[in-house]
């Protein structure tokens, strides 16, 4: 190119435009090309001085007004005005559009992180039960029984596989009126049927109609560990057990963790807790002694006692409660038959009624 054919490539320089690769070459090696080059840019900057010299008020101040499309203006005024390259320009829109969005899915997709997810249940009468179910490793299930107005009810639910944020889970629902007696419920807590299939999206209630008994409103929310039910301090009198172990002279006997939330709790002086294990009896634990008890020592989450010959040592996930001791009544001819409203051979949990017989002596009611 000649001095000539690049003359009004130096305007448009001076105007912030992009110009062929050739003209550019061409000022950059040409003194002529180059110092015209210069000309204009002195050009420019003594004409503004100028023009600010001249000015006889001050720019009045200006209200700024938000328009109503901020993408569209933006580019709008940068295609109008333009101090850099326009491509480049362009580029710097559509990354911005991009990082937005990117925000977008990632508030978006906050509530599916974790690896548990925690299932509240709420049943008819107003309780509320809590269920972690881990989704790494072995799937998880939790249970629960119990009365609900005239009707028993036994409700289990088990994490069956995960899709993205959602869970699909497997409940299964046993009732039978109260009035009718007990029941064998063995096959139904112990089998790995999965029941009836749903999908649950976290943050989303699931509502199903239950036969005689009423609406079951299952949530969830997803977590990133597996949460300790209940709070660490126990009340004054309460005593309570969270997912607990019972242990028969250091070796695991009875896992009592199965049912929902494996979070167990009471604060009555006339009541045991009353724990079935299969090929061991039954196991009354109480503040107060009862008839046939032997003193138990509590360190923590810890319950340890004698009897039988043998050492025993229920270990709770929480702390047990305030006093340094409790009772503990092992009945070891007990069969879970004889408690109503369920039958069956299987490991189950419940509070049992004390009668006082006597000054300071308490028996379970059956």
């Amino acid at each position: 190119m000649i001095c000539k054919d690049v003359a009004e490539y130096i305007s448009a320089l001076c105007d912030g435009e992009t110009i062929p690769a050739a003209a550019a070459q061409h000022i950059a090696a040409c003194p002529e090309c180059e110092a015209r080059l210069g000309d204009y840019l002195a050009v420019g900057i003594e004409l503004r001085r100028t023009a600010s010299l001249a000015l006889a008020e001050a720019i009045p101040s200006r209200t700024w007004i938000k328009p109503q499309n901020l993408v569209a203006t933006w580019w709008q005024k940068g295609w109008e005005t333009m101090r850099i390259p326009r491509v480049a320009f362009a580029v710097l829109i559509v990354g911005m559009l991009v990082v937005a969005s990117a925000l977008v899915v990632g508030k978006a997709r906050a509530r599916d992180t974790g690896t548990v997810v925690l299932l509240t249940t709420a049943f008819p009468n107003g309780i509320i039960a809590d269920c972690p179910l881990s989704t790494q490793g072995n799937t998880g299930s939790c249970y629960w029984n119990g009365g609900v107005g005239s009707q028993f009810l036994a409700y289990k639910v088990r994490l069956l596989s995960r899709d993205g944020s959602r869970v699909l889970l497997g409940i299964r629902i046993l009732t039978y009126p109260l009035a009718s007696g007990s029941h064998d419920i063995s096959s139904f807590v112990n089998d790995d049927e999965p029941g009836r299939k749903v999908w649950l999206e976290p943050g989303a209630p699931l509502k199903f109609d239950v036969p005689e008994v009423g609406a079951l409103i299952l949530k969830g929310k997803w977590l990133d560990h597996m949460p300790v039910m209940g709070t660490l301090d126990p009340a004054p009198n309460e005593l309570r057990l969270g997912r607990p172990l019972l242990l028969k002279d250091k070796a695991v006997v009875g896992d009592l963790s199965s049912a929902i939330g494996g979070f167990y709790s009471q604060d009555h002086q006339d009541e045991a807790m009353a724990f079935y294990i299969p090929g061991e009896g039954r196991f009354l634990i109480s503040q107060v002694p009862m008839k046939g008890a032997v003193e138990a020592q509590v360190a923590l989450s810890r319950i340890s006692f004698e009897e039988g010959g043998h050492s025993w040592e229920l270990v709770s996930g929480v702390p047990v409660c305030r006093a340094d001791h409790v009772w503990a009544l092992h009945q070891p001819h007990f069969r879970l038959k004889a408690m109503a409203p369920f039958g069956g051979n299987h490991v189950t949990f419940g509070n049992t009624l004390l009668v006082q017989t006597e000054p300071g002596v308490w028996v379970p009611r059956e």
